[in-house]
Protein backbone atom coordinates (compact mmCIF):
# COMPACT_ATOMS: atom_id res chain seq x y z
CA UNK A 1 0.00 0.00 0.00
CA UNK A 2 2.60 2.54 0.43
CA UNK A 3 4.94 1.49 -2.20
CA UNK A 4 1.91 2.19 -4.21
CA UNK A 5 1.04 5.50 -2.68
CA UNK A 6 5.05 6.42 -3.16
CA UNK A 7 4.34 5.87 -6.78
CA UNK A 8 1.33 8.42 -7.16
CA UNK A 9 3.38 11.71 -8.29
CA UNK A 10 0.47 13.93 -7.80
CA UNK A 11 -0.48 12.47 -4.58
CA UNK A 12 2.72 13.33 -3.44
CA UNK A 13 2.75 16.71 -4.47
CA UNK A 14 -0.27 17.43 -2.81
CA UNK A 15 0.75 16.61 0.32
CA UNK A 16 3.91 18.84 -0.17
CA UNK A 17 2.09 21.85 -0.70
CA UNK A 18 0.14 21.28 2.28
CA UNK A 19 2.97 20.80 4.48
CA UNK A 20 4.87 23.95 2.47
CA UNK A 21 1.48 25.76 2.71
CA UNK A 22 2.16 26.67 6.16
CA UNK A 23 5.78 26.97 6.28
CA UNK A 24 4.71 30.90 5.53
CA UNK A 25 2.58 30.91 8.67
CA UNK A 26 4.80 29.56 10.79
CA UNK A 27 7.39 31.92 9.79
CA UNK A 28 5.51 34.49 10.10
CA UNK A 29 4.74 33.84 13.82
CA UNK A 30 8.48 33.24 14.74
CA UNK A 31 9.34 36.88 12.99
CA UNK A 32 8.28 38.83 16.70
CA UNK A 33 10.49 36.52 18.34
CA UNK A 34 13.47 35.25 15.77
CA UNK A 35 15.54 37.01 13.04
CA UNK A 36 15.05 35.10 9.93
CA UNK A 37 18.22 33.31 9.50
CA UNK A 38 18.40 31.72 13.34
CA UNK A 39 14.70 30.53 11.84
CA UNK A 40 16.00 29.00 9.18
CA UNK A 41 19.12 27.65 10.81
CA UNK A 42 17.49 26.00 13.88
CA UNK A 43 15.20 24.51 10.83
CA UNK A 44 18.06 22.85 9.40
CA UNK A 45 19.68 22.11 12.60
CA UNK A 46 16.05 19.91 13.49
CA UNK A 47 16.42 18.99 10.29
CA UNK A 48 19.46 17.75 10.64
CA UNK A 49 19.23 15.98 13.56
CA UNK A 50 16.27 13.61 12.84
CA UNK A 51 18.05 12.46 9.48
CA UNK A 52 22.03 12.01 10.87
CA UNK A 53 21.93 8.27 10.65
CA UNK A 54 20.47 8.25 7.55
CA UNK A 55 22.79 11.02 6.03
CA UNK A 56 25.84 9.14 7.59
CA UNK A 57 24.56 5.85 6.40
CA UNK A 58 24.17 7.62 2.69
CA UNK A 59 27.85 9.14 3.04
CA UNK A 60 29.80 5.80 4.23
CA UNK A 61 27.73 4.17 0.71
CA UNK A 62 27.58 7.11 -1.80
CA UNK A 63 31.10 8.93 -0.92
CA UNK A 64 32.28 8.72 -4.87
CA UNK A 65 28.99 10.28 -6.01
CA UNK A 66 29.21 13.00 -3.55
CA UNK A 67 32.72 14.15 -4.58
CA UNK A 68 31.77 13.72 -8.10
CA UNK A 69 28.37 15.60 -8.11
CA UNK A 70 30.15 18.43 -5.12
CA UNK A 71 29.30 21.81 -6.81
CA UNK A 72 25.84 20.75 -8.33
CA UNK A 73 24.26 19.73 -4.93
CA UNK A 74 26.01 22.43 -3.40
CA UNK A 75 24.19 24.77 -5.86
CA UNK A 76 20.89 22.78 -4.41
CA UNK A 77 21.60 23.44 -0.95
CA UNK A 78 22.16 27.16 -1.82
CA UNK A 79 18.94 27.86 -3.60
CA UNK A 80 16.69 25.45 -2.40
CA UNK A 81 17.43 24.18 1.65
CA UNK A 82 18.96 27.54 2.24
CA UNK A 83 18.03 30.42 -0.06
CA UNK A 84 13.82 29.65 -0.64
CA UNK A 85 13.33 29.83 3.06
CA UNK A 86 15.54 31.74 4.37
CA UNK A 87 13.93 34.71 1.66
CA UNK A 88 10.52 33.44 2.83
CA UNK A 89 10.98 33.88 6.35
CA UNK A 90 12.74 37.14 6.27
CA UNK A 91 10.58 38.43 3.56
CA UNK A 92 7.08 37.85 6.59
CA UNK A 93 9.00 40.49 8.73
CA UNK A 94 7.84 43.15 5.76
CA UNK A 95 4.39 41.42 4.59
CA UNK A 96 1.58 38.89 5.11
CA UNK A 97 2.29 35.29 5.11
CA UNK A 98 -0.88 35.30 2.57
CA UNK A 99 1.02 37.95 0.60
CA UNK A 100 3.89 35.84 0.68
CA UNK A 101 2.54 31.86 -0.14
CA UNK A 102 0.28 33.93 -2.87
CA UNK A 103 3.40 35.28 -4.88
CA UNK A 104 4.65 31.61 -4.21
CA UNK A 105 2.20 30.44 -6.74
CA UNK A 106 4.46 31.58 -8.86
CA UNK A 107 6.96 29.24 -8.84
CA UNK A 108 5.63 27.42 -12.04
CA UNK A 109 5.62 29.90 -14.15
CA UNK A 110 9.54 30.95 -13.11
CA UNK A 111 10.61 27.50 -13.34
CA UNK A 112 8.88 27.10 -17.07
CA UNK A 113 10.38 30.67 -18.42
CA UNK A 114 14.04 29.72 -16.15
CA UNK A 115 13.60 25.71 -17.70
CA UNK A 116 13.75 28.08 -21.33
CA UNK A 117 16.36 30.25 -20.56
CA UNK A 118 18.88 27.86 -18.52
CA UNK A 119 18.62 24.35 -20.51
CA UNK A 120 17.18 25.26 -23.32
CA UNK A 121 13.55 23.72 -23.34
CA UNK A 122 10.92 25.12 -25.85
CA UNK A 123 8.08 27.51 -24.35
CA UNK A 124 5.22 27.40 -26.14
CA UNK A 125 2.69 30.08 -26.78
CA UNK A 126 0.26 29.55 -24.02
CA UNK A 127 3.28 29.61 -21.74
CA UNK A 128 4.16 33.08 -22.44
CA UNK A 129 0.40 34.13 -22.03
CA UNK A 130 0.47 32.15 -18.95
CA UNK A 131 3.52 34.23 -18.02
CA UNK A 132 2.39 37.76 -18.61
CA UNK A 133 -1.22 37.17 -16.51
CA UNK A 134 0.64 35.74 -13.66
CA UNK A 135 3.04 38.31 -13.54
CA UNK A 136 -0.34 40.74 -13.48
CA UNK A 137 -1.36 39.28 -10.95
CA UNK A 138 1.68 39.65 -8.95
CA UNK A 139 1.81 43.23 -9.54
CA UNK A 140 -1.83 42.90 -8.48
CA UNK A 141 -0.90 41.79 -5.23
CA UNK A 142 2.59 43.48 -4.39
CA UNK A 143 0.31 46.90 -4.92
CA UNK A 144 -2.58 46.30 -3.58
CA UNK A 145 -4.18 47.31 -6.87
CA UNK A 146 -3.81 50.50 -6.50
CA UNK A 147 -2.23 51.99 -10.31
CA UNK A 148 -1.28 55.04 -8.73
CA UNK A 149 1.87 52.41 -6.60
CA UNK A 150 1.98 50.41 -9.83
CA UNK A 151 2.43 53.22 -12.26
CA UNK A 152 5.16 54.52 -9.33
CA UNK A 153 7.04 51.20 -9.05
CA UNK A 154 5.94 51.73 -4.72
CA UNK A 155 6.42 48.07 -3.54
CA UNK A 156 6.40 46.39 -0.28
CA UNK A 157 10.16 45.22 0.15
CA UNK A 158 8.85 42.00 1.43
CA UNK A 159 6.88 41.10 -1.22
CA UNK A 160 9.94 41.76 -3.58
CA UNK A 161 12.15 39.30 -1.33
CA UNK A 162 9.26 36.80 -1.70
CA UNK A 163 9.88 37.00 -5.63
CA UNK A 164 13.34 36.68 -4.97
CA UNK A 165 12.78 33.49 -2.85
CA UNK A 166 10.46 31.79 -5.80
CA UNK A 167 13.54 32.43 -8.41
CA UNK A 168 15.68 30.88 -5.65
CA UNK A 169 12.76 27.57 -5.77
CA UNK A 170 12.81 27.78 -10.02
CA UNK A 171 16.78 27.21 -9.84
CA UNK A 172 16.57 24.50 -7.38
CA UNK A 173 13.58 22.78 -9.08
CA UNK A 174 15.20 22.78 -12.18
CA UNK A 175 19.06 21.70 -11.12
CA UNK A 176 17.41 19.00 -9.05
CA UNK A 177 16.03 17.17 -12.07
CA UNK A 178 19.28 17.18 -13.62
CA UNK A 179 21.21 15.00 -10.60
CA UNK A 180 17.97 13.37 -10.13
CA UNK A 181 19.51 9.77 -12.02
CA UNK A 182 22.67 10.20 -10.56
CA UNK A 183 22.05 9.99 -7.18
CA UNK A 184 19.34 8.57 -4.95
CA UNK A 185 16.53 11.23 -4.05
CA UNK A 186 17.11 10.40 -0.37
CA UNK A 187 21.14 11.05 -0.63
CA UNK A 188 20.07 14.16 -2.80
CA UNK A 189 18.37 15.74 0.22
CA UNK A 190 20.12 14.66 3.22
CA UNK A 191 23.88 16.27 1.22
CA UNK A 192 21.99 18.60 0.46
CA UNK A 193 20.62 19.44 3.88
CA UNK A 194 23.65 18.86 5.99
CA UNK A 195 25.61 21.22 3.52
CA UNK A 196 23.04 23.93 3.98
CA UNK A 197 23.35 23.63 7.64
CA UNK A 198 27.37 23.76 7.57
CA UNK A 199 26.75 26.80 5.48
CA UNK A 200 24.30 28.69 8.18
CA UNK A 201 26.52 28.25 11.12
CA UNK A 202 28.86 31.41 10.31
CA UNK A 203 26.11 33.09 9.31
CA UNK A 204 23.95 32.83 12.28
CA UNK A 205 26.85 33.40 14.47
CA UNK A 206 27.08 36.52 12.94
CA UNK A 207 23.29 37.47 13.15
CA UNK A 208 22.59 36.46 16.72
CA UNK A 209 26.03 38.72 17.37
CA UNK A 210 24.00 41.69 15.98
CA UNK A 211 20.12 40.96 16.16
CA UNK A 212 18.45 40.03 20.02
CA UNK A 213 16.31 36.92 20.33
CA UNK A 214 13.01 37.35 21.80
CA UNK A 215 10.93 35.54 24.34
CA UNK A 216 10.82 31.62 23.03
CA UNK A 217 8.15 29.54 24.27
CA UNK A 218 6.18 26.43 23.73
CA UNK A 219 4.29 28.11 20.68
CA UNK A 220 7.43 29.09 19.13
CA UNK A 221 9.32 26.02 19.55
CA UNK A 222 6.06 24.11 17.99
CA UNK A 223 6.45 26.69 15.01
CA UNK A 224 9.93 25.97 14.75
CA UNK A 225 9.30 22.04 14.92
CA UNK A 226 6.68 21.79 12.37
CA UNK A 227 9.17 23.65 9.99
CA UNK A 228 12.33 21.84 10.54
CA UNK A 229 9.98 18.54 9.83
CA UNK A 230 7.08 19.16 7.62
CA UNK A 231 8.07 21.77 5.19
CA UNK A 232 11.56 20.84 5.31
CA UNK A 233 12.23 16.90 5.49
CA UNK A 234 8.96 15.45 4.20
CA UNK A 235 7.95 17.99 1.44
CA UNK A 236 11.40 17.98 0.50
CA UNK A 237 11.54 13.92 0.33
CA UNK A 238 7.53 14.08 -1.76
CA UNK A 239 8.74 17.15 -3.87
CA UNK A 240 12.23 15.63 -4.89
CA UNK A 241 10.46 12.30 -5.86
CA UNK A 242 7.17 13.90 -7.71
CA UNK A 243 10.08 15.97 -9.93
CA UNK A 244 12.39 12.77 -10.21
CA UNK A 245 8.97 10.78 -11.78
CA UNK A 246 7.52 13.53 -13.90
CA UNK A 247 9.96 16.32 -14.11
CA UNK A 248 9.63 20.27 -12.51
CA UNK A 249 7.51 21.67 -15.42
CA UNK A 250 4.54 18.98 -14.76
CA UNK A 251 5.41 18.54 -10.96
CA UNK A 252 5.46 22.78 -10.47
CA UNK A 253 1.37 22.83 -11.30
CA UNK A 254 0.75 21.49 -7.64
CA UNK A 255 2.52 24.41 -6.41
CA UNK A 256 -0.57 26.60 -7.10
CA UNK A 257 -2.26 24.62 -4.06
CA UNK A 258 0.26 26.53 -1.51
CA UNK A 259 -1.53 29.88 -1.27
CA UNK A 260 -4.59 28.43 -0.55
CA UNK A 261 -3.38 25.68 2.33
CA UNK A 262 -1.43 28.85 3.22
CA UNK A 263 -4.69 31.08 3.48
CA UNK A 264 -6.44 28.23 5.26
CA UNK A 265 -3.72 28.31 7.68
CA UNK A 266 -3.22 32.21 8.05
CA UNK A 267 -6.77 32.79 8.50
CA UNK A 268 -7.17 30.27 11.22
CA UNK A 269 -3.61 30.66 12.71
CA UNK A 270 -2.29 34.26 12.61
CA UNK A 271 -6.04 35.62 12.18
CA UNK A 272 -4.68 37.53 8.68
CA UNK A 273 -8.36 38.31 6.45
CA UNK A 274 -7.69 38.30 2.77
CA UNK A 275 -8.39 41.32 0.66
CA UNK A 276 -9.90 42.01 -2.47
CA UNK A 277 -6.44 42.99 -4.43
CA UNK A 278 -5.82 39.16 -2.94
CA UNK A 279 -8.21 37.62 -4.11
CA UNK A 280 -7.97 39.60 -7.91
CA UNK A 281 -4.12 38.93 -8.04
CA UNK A 282 -4.32 35.27 -6.56
CA UNK A 283 -7.34 34.66 -9.46
CA UNK A 284 -5.10 35.89 -12.58
CA UNK A 285 -2.04 33.98 -11.16
CA UNK A 286 -4.37 30.57 -10.86
CA UNK A 287 -5.43 31.71 -14.55
CA UNK A 288 -2.12 32.17 -15.81
CA UNK A 289 -0.90 28.73 -14.18
CA UNK A 290 -4.41 27.18 -15.04
CA UNK A 291 -3.22 27.87 -19.23
CA UNK A 292 -0.15 25.93 -18.68
CA UNK A 293 -2.27 22.45 -17.36
CA UNK A 294 -2.05 19.34 -19.56
CA UNK A 295 -3.74 18.42 -22.47
CA UNK A 296 -5.67 15.33 -22.91
CA UNK A 297 -3.07 13.49 -24.61
CA UNK A 298 -0.71 14.53 -21.85
CA UNK A 299 -3.26 13.84 -18.72
CA UNK A 300 -3.45 9.88 -20.54
CA UNK A 301 0.00 9.57 -21.04
CA UNK A 302 1.73 10.67 -17.33
CA UNK A 303 -1.52 7.87 -15.50
CA UNK A 304 0.08 5.37 -17.65
CA UNK A 305 3.48 6.19 -16.61
CA UNK A 306 2.19 6.36 -12.97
Amino acid sequence: MVQRVLNVPYFLLVVAALFWGGNAVAGKFLASSLPPVTISFTRLGIGVLIMSPVIIRLFRHERAALREHFKLLLLLAVTGVIGFNLLIYWAVNYTTAINATLLNSTSPLFIFLLSALLIGEKMELKYWMSLVISMLGVLVVITHGSIERMLALEFNIGDLIMVLAVISWALYSIYIKKISGKLPSLAIFGFTLAIGFMLMIPAVAIELSLVPVGTVGLAEWTALFYIGIFPSICSFLLWNRGVAMIGPPKASISLNLIPVFGTIFAFFVLGEVISVPQIIGGCLVFVGVFITSFSKKKTVQLAEEA
